[in-house]
């Protein structure tokens, strides 16, 4: 009797240079330098390659690339840090006197259920 898991590839494991058709989505394939479209399905080639591109790492280079993402970011004013605080703290006393009226209804309820109201 055939198990859905083993059907069709058996127990052979999918390798990431292996694409899988007939699903909603394509696997990752590994790109760079000396990495080609199949190879390395069997071998460990590919991991090679990136353990490779992983010796090159070059701070500058990573530095250079931090300051030119954090010059995208949009800070906030002052203003807006201000008004966003004031707002959460606003919410958090608003549910806080919430949860304390809830408390106190259901603590109320439960003695009375119980009998040991005044």
């Amino acid at each position: 009797a055939s198990v859905s898991k083993t059907e069709g590839r058996g127990f052979e494991p999918l390798r990431p240079c292996h694409l899988r058709r007939g699903t909603s989505f394509w696997f990752v394939l590994p790109t760079g330098p000396g990495i080609t479209r199949g190879e390395g399905c069997g071998r460990l080639s590919h991991l090679r390659a990136e353990s490779s591109l992983m010796a090159k790492f070059n701070p500058i280079t990573y530095m250079q690339g931090v300051r030119q993402e954090v010059a995208k970011i949009t800070w906030p004013t002052w203003k807006e840090v201000w008004i966003t605080t004031l707002m959460v703290l606003f919410m958090v006393a608003l549910a806080s006197i919430f949860f304390l009226l809830v408390d106190q209804t259901l603590s109320h309820l439960v003695r009375m259920v119980l009998g040991m109201g005044n």
